[in-house]
């Protein structure tokens, strides 16, 4: 019965040993090779956005991956609450075989100097354009863009707080890759370029 007892004691020993061995390595193995987190795998992959910058001006065509954008104006609207709202007026041709859709949230970006981070669309400022502007001019994101052909017209749009008239837009040239955003053309926008909407596109 002695015995018994002690072997019982041993095999118990035995176990628990093999185990904090078992744990021991598995610490060692995962501290020398540490996992890469989805934030750094997220930053890296950043990075690589907006890393090729071509300079664009108003009224001039930029060529890049197979589209040719030209900025025509940039459109400065308020509401009835005093907030201003940011829209384009553009022409784009595609020279590809392929037609593709982009979209003002997709494509599109503001950056007001001296704060973080930029400005995405909004879709307030889709339905104002849609109470406000004339169906003939304004096209509601997503906007479709002809294989081998143009689409002009005005998308938007931003919604920037307080007396804002600088800042800088970028666009980015994805074609039919919604993720190739490795190449941005940004605009330095003043407010000698913002013009009120015209007789033209109001309803």
């Amino acid at each position: 019965m002695k015995k018994t007892g002690f072997f019982a004691v041993l095999l118990a020993a035995t176990i628990t040993a093999g185990a904090f061995a078992g744990c021991s390595d598995k610490n060692e193995s995962s501290l020398s090779r540490p996992p890469r987190t989805s934030s750094e795998s997220t930053q890296m992959d950043h990075d690589e956005i907006g890393s090729n910058v071509i300079k664009g001006e108003i009224g001039k065509e930029v060529t890049e991956n197979d589209t040719s954008f030209t900025l025509n104006s940039v459109i400065s609207a308020k509401n009835d609450t005093g907030e201003q709202f940011i829209y384009m007026d553009i022409t784009l041709r595609n020279s590809t075989a392929n037609a593709y859709t982009l979209s003002t949230l997709n494509n599109l970006y503001i950056e007001v100097p001296g704060s973080s981070g930029i400005i995405t669309s909004d879709v307030r400022t889709q339905l104002y354009a849609k109470q406000n502007f004339k169906d003939t001019k304004f096209y509601e994101d997503p906007f479709d863009i002809p294989s081998n052909g143009q689409f002009s017209g005005i998308i938007g749009g931003f919604a920037i707080e307080g007396d804002v008239s600088e800042f800088t837009l970028g666009f980015y040239p994805t074609g039919d890759d919604p993720n190739a955003k490795g190449t941005v053309i940004k605009y330095d926008i003043t407010a000698a370029d913002l013009a009120a909407p015209s007789a033209e596109i109001l309803k």
